[in-house]
């Protein structure tokens, strides 16, 4: 059972859909809405989004979508990322793998106060045909499509309320799904799921409420129904803090989340330290269940205007009141964003099963040479 966890884990790594860095955020801008669309960051750049990506890579170039040789109408946007990985996986058994991870295109019109966004792009098979492979259409889907109402359009702040398909808003949203407080904080890979939410965002302070349903029309990752709300402070332009709250139910079993994350911006160093910890409490149709640590801290270090240098350390304890249930990881992993449109990530992982216990559970680790390009 040690060996299929570790295994399992380590498989995860194997796609993700694009989101943000949220390393940019401090270092290079005060909010994620600063350089997306979204207001919970991720997906299609804004304006000042292009010319950051095109001020921080190698060899520059035109960073809008399909390079500004398809002029587009300013009311619609258009973009899309690809991805895939290839390296070496121990989980303690080893191979060499090659990955495809994401082939996502997305749209988002503006009319007035008012956005549509779709998402449309691969995804892993769910039902298999009579001749024993996947059908066509189950390999396609849309992840994210919503309709969005913002207070001011001529801004980045204010006001957002969003209905549809989403990721709910909670934590830091690291990029790299395997991240612990990612992959067992509420919002694993796949968790997009239906809802409403009411968010507010300034240059100070930000808030997120969202309510969610699980997803009647597939077979989801995650089948909670309730609500998550976020909120950050940033008594400077160099620090933030905030604090998460989730409340959900699921096949009998109800289970709250609360935490607090943390972002400190070093200038001189141009070092980003961000951390989120967060602790969980599992009730089991009235009796008491179990109760939960999970939390991760990366350090950040831009080398340059092209290299970013991430180290991070993650701890998960599934049931604090059983030993050798706990986890340890560490991840390295540097990107080199060559133009503005790709960028090239080696990704480190050790990670072990009750770390520093006898006896303890076996180590898995991975080596990958991740690809992005972005349309």
């Amino acid at each position: 059972m040690l060996r299929i966890a570790v295994v399992t884990g380590i498989a995860l790594a194997a796609s993700r859909p694009a989101a943000a860095y949220p390393q940019y955020q401090l270092s290079r801008d005060q909010t994620c809405t600063g350089c997306h669309l979204s207001p919970a960051g991720g997906g299609l750049l804004t304006e000042n989004g292009y010319s950051v990506a095109e001020t921080f890579s190698q060899l520059g170039t035109a960073p809008e979508f399909m390079y500004g040789k398809l002029p587009l109408p300013g009311w619609l946007a258009l973009g899309g990322d690809l991805r895939g990985a290839a390296g070496y996986f121990r989980t303690p058994d080893t191979a060499v793998v090659a990955i495809p991870m994401q082939a996502d295109v997305y749209a988002h019109a503006t009319f007035g106060g008012f956005s549509l966004h779709v998402t449309v792009g691969g995804r892993p098979a769910q039902w298999i045909t009579n001749n024993g492979t996947p059908g066509v259409l189950d390999r396609l889907w849309s992840r994210e499509h919503y309709v969005m109402w913002q207070q001011d359009p001529a801004s980045r702040e204010g006001l957002f309320v969003r209905a549809g398909r989403f990721m709910p808003v909670f934590g830091l949203r690291f990029a790299e799904h395997p991240d612990y407080t990612r992959r067992f904080g509420g919002l694993p890979l796949y968790a997009d799921t239906y809802g409403a939410a009411a968010e507010y965002v300034t240059q100070a302070w930000e808030a997120h409420v969202t309510g969610f349903l699980e997803d009647p029309l597939i077979d989801p990752v995650v089948h909670d129904t309730g609500v998550a709300a976020y909120a950050e402070l940033r008594p400077s332009s160099q620090l933030q803090v905030g604090g998460e709250l989730m409340v959900t139910r699921a096949d009998g079993h109800n289970r709250v989340r609360g935490g607090a994350t943390a972002k400190l911006y070093l200038p001189s160093a141009d070092t980003l330290v961000q951390a989120e910890l967060q602790l969980a409490h599992q009730q089991v149709d009235g009796s008491s269940g179990p109760n939960q640590i999970v939390g991760y801290v990366m350090g950040s270090k831009f080398l340059g205007s092209a290299f970013l240098l991430d180290v991070g350390l993650g701890h998960y304890d599934e049931n604090i009141a059983i030993k050798g249930l706990d986890r340890d990881a560490i991840d390295v992993n540097l990107h080199w964003f060559l133009t503005s449109h790709a960028e090239l990530v080696w990704q480190n992982r050790l990670e072990g099963l009750g770390v520093g216990q006898s006896p303890g559970g076996p180590t898995g680790a991975w080596s990958l040479l991740h690809a992005h390009y972005r349309l």
